[in-house]
């Protein structure tokens, strides 16, 4: 087994923004390593550069980074209230998600509303939006 640090993008911050935060684990190789980082709590799952970096480590190193981890406020908050009461992250070290396009996908809530019309008109009776 081998020791890496992982440096992942973390959430709970507000929206639209992330936080970079450092894990340690111990894999088989950096590929695995990564994956056990993005199937952790408060790592962003959804987002594609979710893992910035991974690093190979010394036992040693590994073993300082798990004490960092287990007295950091973020890790030991249990949700985004407690961050903020702990204040867990100052305003510099949160950054904003890039743009990625400036048209928000297109939902279904048109579609309901006008077929929840047709069947009100259908049921009481009127025929003018079937014309």
């Amino acid at each position: 087994m081998k020791y890496y640090k992982v440096e992942a993008k973390c959430g709970h911050v507000g929206r639209n923004n992330y936080i970079i935060k450092m894990f340690y684990v111990c894999a088989e190789d950096g590929k695995e390593a990564a994956l056990k980082v993005r199937n952790s709590p408060r790592v962003k799952h959804h987002h594609k550069d979710a893992i910035r970096n991974v690093y190979e480590i010394t036992y040693d190193e590994y073993l300082v980074g798990l004490d960092a981890n287990s007295v950091d406020s973020y890790f030991l908050a249990h949700n985004s209230t407690e961050q903020r009461m702990l204040c867990c992250f100052g305003n510099n070290e949160i950054n904003k998600e890039e743009q990625k396009d400036l048209f928000k996908k297109p939902t279904h809530a048109r579609r309901r509303i006008i077929n929840t019309m047709l069947v009100k008109d259908w049921k009481s009776g009127r025929s003018y939006l079937y014309e």
